[in-house]
C-alpha cells in the first residue's frame, strides 16, 4: 500500500483500485456460477444415460383357439344357427406392484401372433389381465389404475372371456402358459310342443343385465343393470322344436326374463314373465314349457354344465 502526500493522486489511485476490486468480484462470482450450471448439465447427463432394462414377457393361451369350448358367435342363437366360432379379439392389459396401470396391447384373430402376448417389462410385480371374446368388448372406464378399471359388454360382445394373474419378471424372464375362463352364462327359451300358427315371431328378454365386469375381481358390477333381448321369426324350420337364447354376463342378482308372443302384425299376442332364473357362468340355463299349458302349469328351469342338453330340471 502506497502512502498519499497529494489529494489529487491520492483520490485517482483509490477509485482505480476500487474499480479492479469491484471487476475481481463479479469475476469470481461468473466463475462460480459457471462451474454450478457445468455441475448440474454433467450431473443430469448422466442422470439421463441410466437406462434401466427390460426383460421378456411371453404368455400363451392354451384355449383361444381349437380347444376353446364351443363358443357362440353372437349374442343371438337358436337351435339351426351354424355361427360357431372362437373369440376374434384379445386385450392384454398390465399394471404395476401398486396398481398403476402401464400399457396395453391388442389382438385380432386374423395376426400372425394372435394368443400368445410378447412383452418387455422391467424386474419387479405386475398384475396382468386379459379379456377375450366372440364380439367386441370395450373399457368402462378410462384406464388409470387397477381397481377401479371395468369393461363393457354390450350386446354384440357375444362369448366373453376373462383372466388375471401376478407375474414377477426377473433378470432371466417369464414364459407362462394359460386358460382364459368364461364369464359367461346362456339363458335359452325352449318351447317343448308345435306353436299355434297366428305366432310369427317370440322374443326373449332379460330385464335386468349387469353389462360391466370389474377386472380386479373378476366379479360384474350390480348397480348397473339394462335391458337385453333377441327375437326370431317362426317358421316351417322352427314350428315343433324352437330354441332361443342370450348370453348374459349377470349372475350375481336373479334375473327376470320375458317371453313375448308376436302376431303377424308385430302386436303382442301374450307375454309369459319368468323370474328367479339363476344365471351360471359356463353353463346354460334352460326355460322350457309348452305353450297348451304354460298359462297354467309354468315353465320349468333346467341347469347343465354345457352349453348341450339339460341335465338337471328346478321348477319354480
Amino acid at each position: 500500500m502506497i502512502l498519499v502526500t497529494f489529494g489529487f493522486f491520492h483520490f485517482i489511485f483509490t477509485f482505480s483500485c476500487k474499480i479492479w476490486e469491484i471487476k475481481l468480484t463479479k469475476m469470481r462470482k461468473y466463475i462460480f456460477y459457471l462451474f454450478s450450471a457445468l455441475f448440474l448439465s454433467a450431473c443430469k447427463d448422466s442422470s439421463e444415460d441410466v437406462v434401466e432394462l427390460t426383460y421378456p414377457l411371453v404368455i400363451t393361451i392354451k384355449n383361444i383357439h381349437s380347444d376353446l369350448p364351443v363358443t357362440k358367435s353372437a349374442s343371438v342363437f337358436n337351435s339351426v344357427d351354424s355361427l360357431l366360432n372362437n373369440p376374434g379379439v384379445l386385450h392384454y392389459l398390465v399394471f404395476d406392484a401398486t396398481g398403476k396401470f402401464v400399457h396395453q396391447k391388442k389382438q385380432l384373430k386374423g395376426d400372425q401372433a394372435f394368443g400368445q402376448i410378447s412383452d418387455e417389462l422391467k424386474i419387479g410385480q405386475y398384475t396382468v389381465v386379459m379379456l377375450s371374446s366372440t364380439g367386441d368388448i370395450t373399457m368402462g372406464t378410462t384406464i388409470t389404475t387397477l381397481a377401479p378399471t371395468k369393461v363393457l359388454s354390450t350386446a354384440t360382445s357375444g362369448d366373453i372371456f376373462y383372466k388375471k394373474l401376478s407375474v414377477n419378471i426377473t433378470a432371466q424372464g417369464v414364459s407362462e402358459s394359460v386358460l382364459l375362463d368364461r364369464v359367461i352364462g346362456c339363458v335359452q327359451a325352449r318351447i317343448l310342443d308345435k306353436i299355434a300358427d297366428n305366432i310369427t315371431k317370440i322374443e326373449l328378454q332379460v330385464e335386468n343385465e349387469t353389462p360391466y365386469l370389474n377386472i380386479n375381481t373378476g366379479d360384474v358390477e350390480t348397480a348397473n343393470k339394462e335391458a337385453r333381448s333377441v327375437s326370431a321369426n317362426v317358421n316351417a324350420s322352427n314350428r315343433n322344436s324352437f330354441t332361443l337364447g342370450l348370453l348374459i354376463m349377470n349372475n350375481q342378482v336373479p334375473i327376470t326374463a320375458n317371453l313375448n308372443f308376436f302376431d303377424a302384425s308385430n302386436k303382442v299376442i301374450t307375454t309369459k314373465k319368468i323370474p328367479g332364473i339363476i344365471n351360471i357362468r359356463g353353463k346354460t340355463v334352460s326355460v322350457e314349457g309348452r305353450l297348451s299349458e304354460f298359462m297354467s302349469a309354468g315353465f320349468t328351469i333346467g341347469y347343465n354344465d354345457t352349453w348341450s342338453s339339460d341335465s338337471t330340471i328346478v321348477y319354480f
